[in-house]
């Protein structure tokens, strides 16, 4: 989904804000003027007044965008919250850096702090904004930075990009797929060696980058951006690893001076390490800290340091939550603003939302489902009203299937594509029968043909429109929801449902409408949708090896060893494995095989073996079952390794919300997107032992 348009009907000027005293400060000092001079004075008005004592570019404005998003802990998908409030703040903080020896982090305690709001705004539909920062401010971090060695690197978090290890080899990607892309290296490693060497947090950006990558198609948009990577390794602040003597203390081991808190042993402590008295970090709070950061490994530090008047951006984001103003996001020094890419992760209680935008919505005088998410449903072009099914979405190939289908190749079948996952419902409930409004109305849902029953148990969140405030909408025990007077000052406006689809089957889904005492009074036209939430079931049939110009008699199956090992002798010969996989589903888009590595060769297909078939793109809606196979050689001359024997196979089930941008590139809807796959791999290892 595209960023919503800006308005300028609420845009004021950054120029007209007047300076805060911690910006009059800063500015005096760069300056080198009496503050008295600048206090009171908006930013245009200083620049008037300083334009020949200061360089003018620092009286300039940079822009820095973000989103702020509600992060699913299970999943790791990121839902935009819309309307919240980001107040960007100038910080300066003392504090206490902590610095453990063999630790690869460090933290910080602040012992005092001031914060002053520079600038505020509310993000949009999709969670996004955008504020200037005065030139000066920036001009001031860095200034501060150059002075002290390494501290741009102390104040850094860890980002994924810094946390995943490179690659020494560049991958052999799988037959058939599209240029592997910028972030390809992800996919090289398993998810869990990736959660294991970076966090959960790498593991599942390395799942949604294979999804990313299996979506893409010849002349399709590339998705993997460096964006992806430009996320913290770490979303919450975690504890530092303090000595243990500080442990005993804090949890009452240990010994301490009469009427003294374990809190005063430990902060005595710190000050004895620092050299001063402790009166003069009375602040100090153990409990209290900002980690972890990158640690400065070029230098040697002290393991406890005591740093002043640390300048930094920060960001405060508040949404209205029940009528009350509620913080949802405070992180000093959380966030990289340099990038111009800030991605704030809100925290549990924020509300957030699966429908970025809303479609255009025309209503009549009957009551209808008109949209599933940007996707019409009354349009033959679009959707298959009779089957359910949706006909421009992960079309079938021409020809074999062999290769991958060029996604705007309009010669191309009409697709039979099921939705998958959570889809919003948008139609009209706001509707006049026989001179009596519409109160109530509910969506009546028949399951492969069986009697209709009202969907029960379901509620969601709109937002007012633009004020933002979350209004939670829910049903009563028989389904009905109330009829909104006003629907398009709401976002997102005629939303009738927020519709999680079910496993596998055909829906078929209507309005009834309901006057005030909940008795109907009409319904809509019945509209089947198809839905699909199963990933596709991948089988390896035979992964077996032999040297090569052996008969296949000589085979060797590897499926049933434990540790699959390939003993290529003391002078190793070349060898030849055969692999197969047999793939079905429900409604399988495509699949592939393929072999990846970290030997000093690569494992290379034999594509004269007759019935070699590695790749395969459906080519009719029934084609849901393939068997892949192949005949792959390594030289003698490749080092012994570790190498993984993959299938990977994607259904062609859809998600209308929206959200990858196939609505908006015209001819709109013509796209190959993945949402279910499954991905299945074995490892083998090759060494020259006996």
């Amino acid at each position: 989904m595209a960023p919503a348009k800006r308005s300028l009907s609420d845009f004021v000027s950054p120029e007209r804000q007047k300076l805060t005293a911690m910006q009059t400060q800063r500015l005096a000092s760069l300056a080198n003027v009496d503050r008295a001079e600048l206090e009171g004075l908006t930013i245009a008005q200083a620049s008037e007044r300083l334009k020949w004592i200061i360089d003018p570019q620092w009286f300039w404005f940079r822009e820095i965008c973000g989103k702020v998003v509600k992060r699913d802990p299970v999943t790791g998908g990121e839902y935009p919250v819309p309307f919240a409030t980001v107040n960007v703040q100038d910080t300066e903080c003392d504090l206490i850096s902590y610095f453990p020896v063999r630790s690869p982090w460090t933290w910080h305690f602040p012992i005092f702090c001031r914060r002053e709001t520079i600038a505020t705004v509310k993000t949009d539909q999709c969670g996004n904004f955008c504020v200037w920062v005065p030139r000066f401010e920036i001009e001031w971090i860095l200034r501060w930075r150059e002075l002290r060695l390494c501290f741009p690197v102390i104040f850094n978090r860890p980002m994924l990009k810094d946390m995943i290890p490179p690659l020494q080899e560049t991958p052999v990607r799988a037959p058939g797929h599209p240029d592997p892309g910028p972030l390809h290296a992800l996919t090289s490693f398993s998810p869990s060696m990736i959660e294991a060497i970076a966090g959960k947090a790498a593991g599942q950006l390395a799942d949604k980058v294979t999804r990313l990558q299996a979506s893409q198609s010849l002349g399709a948009p590339n998705l993997l951006s460096a964006d992806l990577l430009n996320r913290r390794a770490f979303d919450t602040e975690l504890p530092p690893p303090l000595p243990p003597e500080f442990h005993h203390a804090l949890g009452g081991r240990a010994a301490a001076a009469e009427g003294a808190s374990a809190h005063d042993g430990v902060r005595a402590a710190v000050a004895l390490k620092l050299g001063v008295e402790p009166s003069a970090i009375a602040n100090f709070n153990p409990s209290r800290f900002m980690g972890p950061f990158w640690r400065c490994i070029d230098i040697f530090v002290p393991e406890w340091l005591r740093i002043f008047e640390v300048p930094d951006i920060s960001f405060e984001v508040t949404q209205d939550i029940n009528g009350v103003q509620q913080v949802i996001y405070d992180d000093p020094f959380g966030t990289d603003w340099t990038t111009n890419n800030v991605t704030l992760i809100a925290s549990p209680i924020a509300v957030a939302t699966n429908a970025c935008g809303a479609p255009p919505v025309e209503c009549g005088d009957t009551p209808a489902i008109l949209f599933a998410g940007e996707m019409p449903l009354d349009n033959a072009a679009y959707f298959n009203e009779a089957t359910g099914y949706v006909l421009r979405v992960n079309r079938p190939a021409n020809g074999d299937g062999s290769v991958t289908p060029v996604e705007s190749d309009l010669t191309r079948p009409p697709a039979q594509t099921p939705f998958c996952e959570t889809v919003q419902l948008f139609g009209c409930v706001n509707v006049e029968v026989e001179g009596v409004a519409a109160q109530y109305y509910r969506v009546l849902q028949s399951f492969n043909g069986g009697p209709y029953a009202p969907i029960t148990g379901l509620s969601w969140n709109i937002f007012t429109f633009p004020g933002g405030t979350p209004v939670a909408i829910s049903a009563d025990a028989a389904g009905w929801y109330q009829v909104l007077p006003n629907p398009d000052d709401y976002h997102p406006a005629r939303m009738v449902l927020e519709w999680p689809t079910p496993f596998l089957g055909e829906c078929t889904l209507k309005l009834e409408v309901a006057d005030g005492l909940k008795n109907p009074i009409a319904q809509s036209a019945p509209v089947p949708i198809q839905v699909d939430n199963t990933a596709p079931s991948i089988n390896f049939t035979t992964l077996s090896w032999k040297f090569v110009g052996a008969p296949d008699s000589s085979l060797v199956n590897l499926l049933a060893a434990p540790c699959p090992i390939i003993h290529r002798g003391v002078t190793p010969q070349d060898i030849e494995v055969v692999f197969a996989a047999n793939v079905m589903a429900n409604h399988l888009r495509d699949s592939s095989i393929g072999v990846s590595g970290c030997g000093g060769g690569v494992f290379v297909l034999e594509p004269m073996v007759p019935g070699t078939e590695t790749y395969h793109w459906h080519t009719s809606p029934g084609d849901n079952a393939v068997l892949l196979n192949g005949r792959f050689t390594l030289a003698a001359s490749a080092d012994d390794g570790c190498y993984s024997f993959n299938c990977e196979a994607n259904s062609r089930a859809m998600n209308p919300s929206g959200a990858d941008g196939g609505n908006l590139i015209p001819p709109d809807w013509y796209e190959d997107v993945v949402y279910l796959y499954a991905y299945h791999t074995v490892s083998v290892a090759v060494i020259s032992q006996n």
